[in-house]
């Protein structure tokens, strides 16, 4: 089983930027594809001057696989470090559950941070332009 967190704000459609996520949605997902909701996580935002997108990662550490809208390069880095794969990708929830737990070897071998085309992918975090940090 592989635990997977979701940027969603329905729970049906994956439509939330990593860094912007004030929730989570967590789930087992078995190598069939079948999965069970565990939870929904509320994110903490920060309470320092540190980057949001490291406080939701924090908070991310049990998972195996984080599936959002986008993410940037820093955020999947760091991820990467702590041995979690990030993707960014559009689309409905229970697809990519399905998909990822029967190809998820497949993915596996795939560059994190890059599940749909090139297009979708953001650079970074969207929020912090200004100091430059997930670039």
């Amino acid at each position: 089983m592989l635990k997977i967190a979701v940027a969603t704000s329905d729970g049906v459609t994956i439509d939330v930027h990593f860094g912007q996520a004030t929730s989570f949605h967590i789930f087992d997902v078995a190598e069939d594809g079948t999965y069970q909701l565990l939870e929904q996580r509320d994110i903490v935002p920060r309470t320092s001057d540190g980057h949001p997108a490291s406080a939701t990662i924090q908070q991310l550490t049990d998972m195996d696989v984080i599936l959002s809208q986008r993410i940037g390069d820093g955020p999947v880095r760091e991820l990467e470090e702590r041995g979690i794969k990030a993707f960014s990708l559009d689309g409905l929830l229970d697809r990519a559950l399905i998909a990822y737990g029967k190809r998820h070897k497949l993915f596996m071998k795939k560059n994190p941070g890059i599940l749909m085309p090139q297009g979708n992918v953001h650079a970074g975090c969207g929020g912090c332009s200004s100091h430059g940090a997930c670039r």
